[in-house]
């Protein structure tokens, strides 16, 4: 249980209440119709670090994941006025940011952009929608599952959804991997704004346009390649068995007995049947002409010339003669010979015979000969030329392998139902000698045939509209004759598929679909057949081959690639995102695609200052700016952004460095558990500043060489006793050089730079940057770093009372040494002219002339020369001080001075590197002694 404690009156304790419960939310509902103003939710103790009040869905969820006491705290309206006011007037401690910010940790997958150790294209399921700022290689999100099919030509394609960033980009260049994709031939690319529809006009297109809804898909994880098993169990394998029009399988000898081997319905296959004609040869003297027709006399009579179907052409190579004209000082013309040729496998259109004396005149008109052989176009005249022609190919021929069901068996035949309508080469039968082929024994052998299912499987796609079956053939698909020639060969696959409840559970009927696959391709391909549900919804499936298997002659060796459940996405716009489609031929040959590696040079356009036009920008003050009013990440009004003064510090940056890669910021946030001040941190870190809040505004201060102090501590503004320094003349943790890694400009890859240069550090710092994308950044930051290390001698850390909310890191301050006796130092009572009267007193030597520093109410310190005064706790300054000096009883604070010898002048000088809250209106103070050498290689790479 979880105890709750309402104080609506934070000074009558009379009025609190407590109540124990197990859900801290839901009990202030109960109590509060509206919650109040100026309400506060501390955990166990009432301190501003334990401040638990939610502010977003997030910090409700923490807030209910706590145990222990809560304290609702209810504070009256002056006390907030209050606190407006000291805000006012003073800047509280910077918001968040360290002086190199590493990469942050992040929880969900993170995206590609930032993970460079494997830059692909991948699904970040539960990731933040990354969002990039300046000028940077990105590697956009899949947003759903990529789909793989064939198209027409038998080459694999894969179309991916992809998600570039949120908001709007400027787009340079598009790659996949390290080619251009205009130089990847048959592949398609477009970029779409945000707010626009993904099948309208992209603002970006490489390749053929997206004009169809992208397909969701879900792919079967159970499919992994699968090999199409063989249904077919060889029964008996004979040169007396021979077939018989119409539909008769018989045989000769009494040994073979059919009734014992086969039943009615059963599946035969039929192997060997190949009653094939022979080729035919012709040569000699062959006449080609413009006609595209070959003309040849020969002695040899080809029967049924006619019935081939192809010829192939070898041998015919012509000269073709080119004049060319003459020009002075040459009077004769010359000529120019060039020979082609015309050899090549040939369709047939028609071929005559006519008997002459002394055999047969043969004339073959050739079917699209030039498309064959581009060499037809220079036969613009007859020729003859010695030449031979195959014919091939012959129709005539019978074919009767394939797959069959048997209609009866007994001991010397067999009858099949129907063969002609699956072969039609059984109609051929019935011109044979007896209607049979008992003249051309061959050797016969029959299978009985077996389905051999692969599934059930599930695909748990709501909505399915279609099923996608993605075969691949390794071997080819061909049949290969005993003369090597190559045919076309065929394959059956039957698909059967049922609808599935949300529990799995099938439902209604079984469908079933066949594919036929045919090719007389030797080389490895795939094929994709299609499957449209009458109704959508989630289904199951099995597939299995019903062609069995050949002889050797033939090659069919089946695989199941992929099968998907997609349907047609309803969602066309996708909001304040930018859409990346694509259209990827995949790799020849293999089984699977390569690595996705899609990549596009982008610069993130932002509205410039907040509320103007989009631009494409590196601006880290411009991403600083629109983080800060972005509804989704800073959420802050234009009243509590100082955009004036951030673009001020902007241009103090280019102008201190003298160049404008000084302030750029190029990065993608990706992890959503980062804060808008951890955000805010990490941007202006990259351009050497630091972000702060004055008042209610945002601001930005820029680290470089400070002249002026803003505060000065000492025994008047420190807890007594608070104060420990430590000295120190060697570097710290003994590191003798620096490691810097940040983001090359030219390839986006992770790179280093080390001091010393030659990489000759045993021990280096090792420094982890974000979003410095320029080598004179990476490098004035790796020196800034290095220096610090050399100079860094003394540490201070005290307790300083509530002015210190004044400071931001890296903020000059004046220390006194209070861990030493006889510091002058104090608050000053009085002024009279340019006499001060000081709280405690001060000792001069004769004629001696000291610094004192004085505490200016702008937050700045003012350091005067001074002589010794008619008082001994008296000082006259050698003249007036910037600004007047507070010394009236009834304000809250004096002014402050120390006084220090002249030689000891920049002795008190630190600057601030941590600060957190300590107790009531006192930090926790930590300190390093100020060196401007700190700066000293600023300048020396931009």
């Amino acid at each position: 249980m979880k105890r709750v404690f309402i104080i609506p009156d934070p000074f009558n304790k009379e009025t609190w209440s407590d109540e124990s419960v197990e859900d801290v939310c839901e009990y202030l509902k109960q109590q509060f119709t509206v919650f109040p103003k100026n309400t506060r939710i501390y955990h166990n103790s009432v301190s501003n670090k334990n401040d638990v009040t939610p502010f977003d869905e997030r910090s409700v969820k923490y807030l209910q994941s706590l145990e222990g006491d809560f304290y609702v705290v209810i504070y009256p309206a002056w006390i907030q006025i209050v606190f407006y006011v000291i805000a006012a007037i003073s800047a509280a401690f910077s918001i968040y940011t360290y002086m190199t910010m590493p990469k942050p940790q992040v929880s969900a997958p993170q995206s590609s952009n930032n993970d460079l150790a494997s830059r692909q294209n991948q699904a970040r399921l539960g990731g933040r929608v990354p969002e990039i700022f300046g000028h940077l290689r990105a590697v956009p999100d899949l947003i759903s599952a990529p789909i793989t099919y064939y198209d027409e030509n038998n080459k694999e394609i894969e179309e991916c959804l992809m998600l570039c960033t949120r908001g709007y980009v400027q787009i340079h260049d598009i790659k996949d991997d390290q080619t251009n994709v205009n130089d990847i031939s048959g592949m398609a690319v477009s970029v779409y704004d945000p707010h626009t529809n993904i099948t309208g006009a992209p603002i970006y297109q490489i390749g053929e346009a997206f004009t169809e809804p992208p397909r969701f898909s879900i792919k079967s994880k159970s499919i992994n390649g699968q090999t199409l098993n063989v249904p077919n169990d060889q029964k008996i394998e004979s040169p007396e068995i021979y077939f018989q029009f119409p539909n008769i399988i018989k045989t000769a000898s009494p040994y073979i007995n059919f009734d014992l081997l086969f039943d009615a319905n059963d599946s035969i296959g039929i192997y060997g049947a190949e009653f094939l004609i022979d080729d035919a040869t012709l040569a000699g003297d062959i006449t080609l002409t413009p006609e595209k027709q070959l003309t040849i006399h020969s002695a040899l009579d080809i029967a049924s010339v006619n019935n081939f179907e192809d010829i192939v052409l070898t041998g015919a190579l012509i000269k073709v003669t080119t004049e060319i004209t003459a020009e002075p000082p040459e009077i004769e013309p010359t000529s120019v010979d060039n020979y082609y040729d015309l050899s090549g496998r040939y369709k047939v259109t028609n071929t005559t015979k006519t008997v002459v004396s002394g055999g047969f005149n043969y004339v073959i008109s050739l079917q699209n000969a030039q498309a064959t052989n581009p060499n037809w176009q220079y036969v613009t005249q007859d020729f003859t030329v010695g030449a031979n022609i195959l014919f091939t190919n012959n129709s005539g021929s019978i074919n009767l392998n394939g797959s069959y069901i048997v209609d009866s068996a007994s001991t010397g035949e067999i009858k099949l139902i129907n063969p002609d309508l699956l072969n039609s080469d059984w109609a051929k039968v019935n011109f044979l000698p007896n209607q049979n082929t008992q003249s051309q024994p061959l050797a016969i052998r029959l299978d009985k045939l077996n389905n051999s299912w692969v599934g059930w499987y599930n695909l748990e796609l709501e909505n399915t509209e279609e099923l996608v079956f993605n075969l691949f053939y390794q071997n080819g698909l061909f049949y290969q004759d005993s003369k090597g020639g190559v045919w076309v060969n065929g394959m059956t696959a039957k698909v059967e598929y049922q609808y599935i409840a949300s529990d799995n559970t099938p439902i209604g009927p079984i469908y079933s679909t066949t594919f036929h696959i045919e090719s007389s391709s030797k080389s490895p391909f795939g094929t994709t057949r299609r499957i449209a549900l009458s109704t959508p919804g989630r289904v199951r499936f099995r597939i299995a081959r019903t062609t069995p298997t050949n002889n050797s002659t033939y090659q069919d060796l089946t695989k199941i690639k992929d099968v998907y459940a997609t349907s047609k996405s309803k969602t066309l716009n996708y909001g304040d995102v930018t859409i990346v489609r694509s259209k990827t031929l995949g790799t020849e040959g293999a089984l699977s695609l390569k690595e996705r590696k899609l990549n596009m040079l982008v610069t993130r356009k932002l509205p410039v200052n907040g509320t103007g036009s989009l631009t494409a920008t590196r601006s880290a003050a411009q991403a600083l700016i629109y983080l800060a009013l972005d509804h989704k990440n800073g959420r802050r009004s234009d009243y509590e952004i100082d955009i004036n003064q951030i673009l001020t510090v902007e241009q103090e940056v280019n102008t201190y460095f003298g160049s404008s890669k000084a302030s750029e910021f190029s990065y993608t946030f990706d992890d959503s558990n980062l804060s808008f001040e951890e955000m805010a941190g990490m941007i202006a870190s990259s351009c050497f500043c630091e972000t702060y809040r004055f008042g209610s505004k945002l601001r930005m201060k820029l680290e470089k060489p400070q002249s002026n102090a803003v505060l000065l501590f000492n025994h008047r503004n420190k807890v007594p006793k608070s104060e420990k320094r430590s000295y120190s003349n060697r570097i710290d943790k003994g590191y003798d050089g620096i490691e810097i890694e940040y983001t090359s400009p030219a390839d986006d890859a992770r790179i280093k730079y080390s001091i010393p240069e030659n990489g000759s550090a045993n021990n280096p710092m090792t420094i982890k940057t974000t979003g410095i994308r320029t080598d004179e950044q990476a490098k004035t930051r790796a020196w800034r770093e290095w220096n610090k290390l050399l100079f860094k001698r003394i540490i201070c850390q005290f307790d300083a009372l509530d002015e210190s909310n004044l400071l931001a890191r890296n903020d000059k301050i004046l220390v006194a040494d209070n861990t030493l006796l006889g510091t002058e130092d104090g608050e000053v009572n009085s002024v009279d002219g340019l006499t001060l009267t000081l709280s405690q007193n001060v000792e001069f030597s004769q004629n001696q002339v000291k610094k004192i520093y004085l505490q200016m109410p702008n937050g700045s310190v003012d350091m005067i020369d001074c002589y010794a005064g008619a008082m001994t706790n008296q000082v006259v300054l050698s003249r007036a001080p910037l600004d007047s000096l507070v010394v009236k009883s009834d304000r809250y604070l004096k002014t402050t001075y120390q006084i220090v010898n002249s030689e000891n002048a920049g002795k008190s000088a630190f600057l601030v590197t941590e600060m957190s809250p300590s107790g009531k209106m006192t930090n926790s103070l930590k300190a390093v002694n100020y060196d401007a050498r700190y700066y000293q290689q600023d300048h020396d790479f931009f």
